[in-house]
């Protein structure tokens, strides 16, 4: 599933209320499957899911389908089949010590409505690069979301060019079905996230709000890699 929209978030779940197991994320696969009930996807995020329908009591008028119980997805179950079992390891992804003790060396702080909205206070000029940073290099970048004073809105952070790896949210362990490759997370109002980040190739690269109206309004910046 890929949340195309230009703003809006997604929250998708069954239409009986059943769970089902994320199994991927926008990088990869994760570890193991994580089961849920709902899956936030804002813009950019992707994710894999299974469905195990032979798990259900009833499949009749069953989709997935967003918060306010709109059908997004619809499914017509004509029969059911038991299948082989989902494994239980799907990757080897992990966080290392070295890069959970290194310092940060970056902050980014995401701020603003509408056309009001920049990052470290500035908006986005092409001429400008607003970071460095080796290749091949990790480092750990510490991600906030400035509340304004109507209390501020989710702010999908984006970046060209690599994955990252969620270290912490809010100086706690990230969700489980963070705990795996990313290249956008959600930033709720004042949400303060930690990635360990490194690129594998030079060149200068865009960092932004994933929402459409924000980047074209200047939430972006560009970091040099050399």
């Amino acid at each position: 599933m890929l949340n195309g929209s230009n703003a809006r978030n997604y929250s998708v779940s069954l239409s009986s209320g059943d769970s089902f197991q994320q199994i991927a994320t926008d990088g990869g696969m994760l570890n193991e499957p994580v089961e849920m009930e709902t899956l936030t996807l804002t813009p950019a995020e992707r994710a894999e899911i299974i469905i195990d329908f032979d798990q259900l009591q009833d499949v009749r008028n069953l989709a997935l389908v967003d918060e306010q119980g709109t059908i997004l997805l619809p499914f017509e179950v004509s029969e059911k089949k038991t299948s082989d079992e989902l494994s239980a390891e799907l990757n080897s992804f992990k966080v290392t010590e070295e890069e959970r003790n290194l310092p940060v060396t970056k902050r980014l702080e995401l701020f603003g409505m509408m056309d009001m909205v920049t990052i470290n206070g500035k908006k986005f000029d092409k001429e400008r690069i607003d970071m460095t940073q080796k290749v091949g290099e990790s480092e750990i970048w510490e991600l906030s979301n400035k509340p304004d004073p109507m209390g501020g809105m989710i702010h999908p952070f984006h970046i060209h060019g690599t994955q990252f790896k969620v270290l912490s949210v809010n100086g706690e362990e990230p969700d489980d079905n963070l705990q795996g490759w990313k290249d956008t997370i959600a930033l709720h109002p004042g949400d303060r996230v930690r990635i360990a980040i490194s690129f594998a190739n030079k060149g200068v690269y865009m960092y932004h709000c994933h929402i459409l109206e924000h980047e074209d309004n200047g939430m972006m910046g560009q970091i040099e890699v050399n």
